[in-house]
C-alpha cells in the first residue's frame, strides 16, 4: 500500500513537473479585456491584450499589471502578437501602440521575469501619444495652432500711401482624412494688391499653397502638395520652404518672393 501511494505521488509530481516545463515553452495565446475607467469627457474604454493563464491584476493609473507562471519567451512572444494588431506610431525615438477604435495608446509594456512567476505589464494614455506630443510642441512654438501668422495681413488700407502691397497669410491646421489619421498641414496664400485709383485696386493671387508642416528644432518645413496662382503669374514657386521660428513668429529664410518684397518677411 504504501509503495503504492509513493508510486501515485510519484507520478503526480512528475506529471506537475512535465506540465510546468510543457506550459514554459508552449503558446496558449492570448484573450482581450476591456477595461473602462473614468476621464473627464466621460468614460474610456481600452483592451488590452492579456496572455491565457494569468491572474492577481493590479492597476494604478492606467498601468495594468498581470502575474502569469508560464515562460518568458512564449508569453512576450503572445504580448507582441497582441501588440502586432495595433497601429504602430514612432515619435522621440520610440515606438508606441495605438488603438484607432478606443483612441488610446500602449506607451510602455513589459514581461518581467520573478524566477517563480512573470509580471505582464502595460501602460496607457489616452488618444494618440505621438500626435499629441506633436500637437503640443507646435502650438508652444508657433503660440497655437489654426492660427494667422501674416504679412500686412487684414491691414489693406487705400488712405496708405502705397502703389503695390504684398500680403502673405500662413495658416497652419490640422487635417483629419478621416481614416483616424491626423496630418500636420497648412495654407498658404500670397497676394499682391495695385492701386488702381484712390478708390480701387487690383488683387493678383501669386500664390495660394496647401501642403505639410513638419518643425524640427526652431525651423518649419512646409511642403506643398497643391500649388495655385492666377495665369498671368510667373512666379517660381519652390515646392518646400522653410521658415525659422522666433518669438511665435515664422521668418523666411530663402526669400522666393523677392522680386515683390524685398525686405525679410516676417510673418506675426
Amino acid at each position: 500500500m504504501r509503495k503504492k501511494v509513493i508510486i501515485i505521488i510519484s507520478i503526480i509530481i512528475l506529471t506537475s513537473i512535465l506540465l510546468f516545463f510543457v506550459s514554459q515553452i508552449l503558446p496558449l495565446g492570448y484573450y482581450k479585456e476591456q477595461i473602462i475607467y473614468d476621464t473627464t469627457n466621460g468614460s474610456q474604454t481600452i483592451e488590452l491584450g492579456i496572455p491565457k493563464l494569468s491572474f492577481m491584476k493590479k492597476e494604478n493609473d492606467k498601468s495594468y499589471s498581470y502575474k502569469n507562471v508560464r515562460g518568458n519567451k512564449v508569453l512576450t512572444k503572445e504580448v507582441k502578437e497582441f501588440l502586432n494588431t495595433l497601429e504602430p506610431i514612432e515619435c522621440n525615438d520610440t515606438t508606441y501602440y495605438y488603438n484607432s477604435e478606443n483612441d488610446f495608446t500602449i506607451i510602455d509594456y513589459s514581461v518581467k521575469n520573478h524566477y517563480i512567476y512573470n509580471t505582464i505589464s502595460y501602460r496607457v494614455v489616452d488618444g494618440d501619444y505621438c500626435y499629441n506630443n506633436k500637437l503640443g510642441e507646435y502650438s508652444k512654438k508657433l503660440g497655437g495652432i489654426k492660427r494667422y501668422h501674416t504679412l500686412n495681413g487684414g491691414t489693406i488700407s487705400l488712405y496708405e500711401n502705397w502703389d503695390t502691397k504684398l500680403e502673405v497669410l500662413f495658416l497652419d491646421e490640422v487635417k483629419d482624412d478621416s481614416s483616424s489619421k491626423y496630418d500636420f498641414r497648412a495654407t498658404l496664400k500670397v497676394r499682391l494688391y495695385e492701386r488702381v485709383t484712390d478708390k480701387s485696386y487690383n488683387t493678383i493671387t501669386l500664390e495660394e499653397s496647401i501642403g505639410d508642416i513638419d518643425i524640427k528644432d526652431n525651423k518649419l518645413y512646409f511642403y506643398r502638395k497643391d500649388i495655385k496662382q492666377d495665369d498671368n503669374v510667373n512666379l517660381e514657386i519652390p515646392k518646400e520652404s522653410v521658415f525659422e521660428i522666433k518669438d511665435e513668429k515664422l521668418i523666411l529664410i530663402d526669400n522666393y518672393l523677392r522680386d515683390y518684397y524685398s525686405d525679410e518677411i516676417i510673418l506675426k
